[in-house]
């Protein structure tokens, strides 16, 4: 039975202006004008009968027959692609959104490990201070934190965020009190904090959640954790405690080889408490995409092997409660 279809064209100009909701950015992707978006999508609506957009003041919106159809292309259009690279024999690329810490601290220093077990897939990664918006952005996947956590998406948490304060050695020698985390008062808290990507460092004291949640289940209740210095980046702010400018929160699975060298020390290891998890979220439609699946299993056995590595990382993630503060019972 022959296939009555509408123009390829027409459907390839609908599935960019309907993901982007954008006339413009969809001309941009195609590398044709505007007018001829505007043409293909009413010769679309000409061949169902029916409005796909709603063209308002402040923008598009679909129509109800327009977020049936959308989906339905983006999942087709991903499908060829993947069959003609691998038809082809060539590689597969993957697209994904990254925060600039988890890039810098985490992901990028085990990349190469991914390339030798994956040749064939080119990763093409970009780092950004915001998460992945796929309404607006066209990247396979992100990986988001769960502060941040889009809804509607295939998501799949990575690693838990398990994060003690960390500082240089001649910070941690004087404090007055090393048993007790109310001394972090006589130093300097160094935050993390997307104000600070402003001129200013200062920021609302709800955006220290991190030092709150820390501070409140290590029973610190003495500890201004409002005050202190906020950076662009977690990983500046440990670059800054590194060199002796105060202590910071860091992330147990990615200040390993800063506890290694002794450029960081733990001045209380027995309070770790988890602030959040990573995922890697994609949109449903790409979530089996072949390249993203096995990306995404890689992701697992690297928190796996870093787990398995680390006796403070295994006793934390093997707790019953894995909601408060822990004591590690690790030796100072």
């Amino acid at each position: 039975m022959r296939r009555q279809l509408p123009p390829l064209n027409a459907l390839k100009a609908f599935e960019a202006a309907a993901r982007r909701l954008s006339f413009t950015d969809a001309a941009d992707e195609l590398h044709v004008t505007q007018g001829a978006i505007s043409r293909q999508i009413k010769t679309l609506e000409d061949y169902y009968q029916i409005q796909l957009f709603e063209r308002e003041h402040r923008g598009l919106t679909l129509t109800d027959g327009g977020k049936k159809l959308l989906p339905v292309l983006s999942d087709v259009f991903d499908r060829v692609h993947a069959i003609s690279e691998e038809l082809t024999g060539t590689s597969e690329e993957l697209t994904i959104k990254v925060f600039p810490s988890f890039a810098v601290r985490w992901l990028i220093p085990r990349l190469s490990q991914f390339q030798a077990l994956e040749p064939d897939i080119n990763i093409r990664l970009t780092t950004a201070w915001h998460a992945v918006d796929f309404d607006r952005e066209t990247f396979d996947a992100g990986i988001v934190h769960s502060h941040c956590m889009p809804t509607g998406l295939h998501t799949t948490a990575i690693t838990n965020e398990w994060m003690t304060p960390v500082c240089a050695p001649s910070i941690r020698d004087r404090l007055s009190d090393p048993k007790d985390p109310n001394s972090l008062n006589e130093v300097m808290l160094l935050h993390c904090s997307s104000s600070a990507k402003s001129d200013s460092l200062t920021t609302t004291p709800s955006e220290y959640r991190e030092w709150a949640q820390w501070g409140h289940e290590a029973q610190a209740t003495t500890l201004n954790t409002n005050s202190g210095e906020a950076f662009d980046t977690t990983d500046s702010a440990l670059q800054a405690a590194a060199m002796g400018y105060g202590v910071a929160l860091g992330d147990l699975m990615m200040i390993e080889d800063d506890l290694a060298s002794g450029r960081l020390v733990m001045p209380f290891p027995d309070l770790v408490s988890l602030i959040g998890r990573y995922y890697i979220a994609s949109p449903k439609n790409k979530a089996n995409k072949p390249a993203l699946r096995k990306f995404r299993q890689w992701l697992l056995s690297v928190t796996e092997s870093i787990v398995a590595n680390n006796p403070i990382l295994q006793k934390l993630e093997q707790s019953p409660d894995r909601s408060h503060t822990i004591k590690t019972d690790s030796a100072r």
